[in-house]
């Protein structure tokens, strides 16, 4: 009995400070940007390291945030992968990620996905928000290129939820959490997840203090993170094409 309590106190202070740390050295990393007040910002380590590479490209400003979703795979999802896995010796797809049909969750989002989308036409009318999506202008180039940047964002969506929804919330859970237990990890994943967007627009800010406590409640209702993840990814892919549409920026061609 004392090992299992043991060991569940040394998983929770292994999890809880390398959330942190991660949490922190991807914001250096892949958030830490310069010129505030360009319409594109300039995330500062890639400037840094692959400037000169790109010093007459056009192209930066969208290899920049491929960059950053990279970065998000590996930290976000590589290196909690193998934390659990090599050291606290835990199946990883039993934080959260195994996949477990649910009538009541799939009838939700049939429900939720016309609402979302239509919250995201409203939120990209908001002047911040279109300042700020789609990360790059260039993905309104073309309608390949567009498709091509939403899939390596699911990357990014995908391992954002496998690390704050999977990773951190399950990781902290016990066996037979009671609800109280269950609400204070919720919060404190939520507390993590607005840390994370500091930089962003004011709304979304709001959003990401909204959002992260109804996606941490849905993991846990469901057991994983999948239908959260999706609304995620659907809510950002909507929001790029009417941001690009209120600038009159949407594709023109397919190449």
């Amino acid at each position: 009995m004392n090992n299992s309590i043991h060991s569940l106190r040394h998983r929770r202070v292994v999890i809880l400070s390398t959330s942190i740390l991660i949490t922190l050295l991807y914001w250096i990393l892949a958030l830490w940007y310069t010129n505030k007040s360009a319409q594109s910002k300039d995330l500062l380590v890639f400037h840094s390291l692959f400037g000169s590479f790109f010093s007459d490209c056009r192209w930066i400003d969208f290899w920049q945030y491929i960059y950053q979703f990279a970065l998000t795979v590996l930290l976000f999802w590589l290196v909690p992968y193998l934390i659990a896995t090599h050291y606290l010796k835990l199946n990883f797809s039993d934080l959260g990620l195994r996949w477990k049909p649910n009538k009541e969750a799939i009838l939700i989002c049939v429900v939720a996905y016309p609402l979302v989308i239509a919250s995201t036409y409203f939120s990209s009318q908001d002047p911040f928000i279109a300042a700020e999506y789609p990360l790059t202008r260039l993905v309104g180039t073309s309608w390949l290129i567009f498709i091509g940047y939403q899939l390596a964002y699911f990357f990014y969506f995908l391992s954002y939820e496998i690390f704050y929804r999977g990773y951190l919330m399950f990781g902290l859970k016990s066996e037979d959490a009671p609800f109280k237990q269950l609400l204070i990890i919720v919060i404190v994943q939520s507390v993590l997840t607005i840390l994370f967007h500091i930089g962003k627009p004011m709304p979304e800010l709001i959003a990401a203090a909204a959002f992260g406590p109804v996606f941490g409640y849905v993991a846990f209702r469901y057991q994983n993170i999948w239908y959260g993840m999706t609304i995620h990814f659907i809510m950002n892919v909507f929001l790029d094409f009417f941001s690009l549409r209120a600038h009159h920026l949407l594709p023109q061609s397919f190449l």
